[in-house]
């Protein structure tokens, strides 16, 4: 693992255990998407995955830079059967304890989504990566090799993902932000 690897995985191992982190972890949020698990989508990503993938009931899902999980425990609500891997082993301990206590059957694998080298070729129907991953990849066209081999012939990838610049804000991108930290632009003049 390179330098800057190592330095990712060490930041979202801190980060998991933030007040921040934990925030997405209440019980209240927790019930709100196990009731729901649709508002773990923005809307109109749902609704294309929906459209392509259909039913999630036996299907394959992966979940590279699955985060706060909480798109892995909402395929695994509606049926899918969801693999989640994470740079970040912190990570996948939290989700796999909220997993195991509402009897989720998810597999939690601690890989770089670059590689994807513990990922299996030809294995999903969907690779769903979430708000926020593209900004930690250094090579996406390695990423995306590897997205596309661990696709079964006719399987579909999505990708949602926001600007940088939204990152100051609270509460879902479809939905009135709030600043929750200053963003700060800092200028070199020579």
């Amino acid at each position: 693992m390179e330098d800057w690897e190592l330095e990712v995985k060490n930041h979202w191992n801190q980060v998991s255990d933030s007040d921040w982190y934990k925030s997405l972890r209440t019980e209240e949020r927790l019930t709100r998407l196990r009731q729901d698990p649709a508002t773990a989508f923005h809307p109109e990503m749902l609704s294309l995955i929906k459209k392509h993938v259909g039913d999630f009931s036996g299907k394959k899902i992966l979940l590279p830079s699955s985060g706060d999980n909480h798109a892995a425990f909402a395929f695994a609500l509606m049926g899918a059967k969801v693999t989640s891997a994470d740079i970040s082993e912190r990570q996948l301990e939290n989700a796999k304890e909220i997993s195991d206590s509402w009897g989720l059957d998810i597999e939690y694998i601690c890989d770089n989504t670059m590689y994807l080298s513990k990922i299996e070729d030809a294995s999903y129907d969907l690779v769903y990566t979430s708000n926020g991953t593209l900004t930690w990849i250094g090579d996406l066209n390695e990423m995306y090799r590897n997205v596309a081999r661990v696709l079964k012939t006719g399987g579909y990838s999505a990708m949602l993902d926001i600007h940088p610049f939204n990152r100051p804000f609270t509460g879902e991108a479809w939905k009135a932000p709030t600043i929750k930290k200053s963003y700060v632009l800092l200028r070199c003049f020579s």
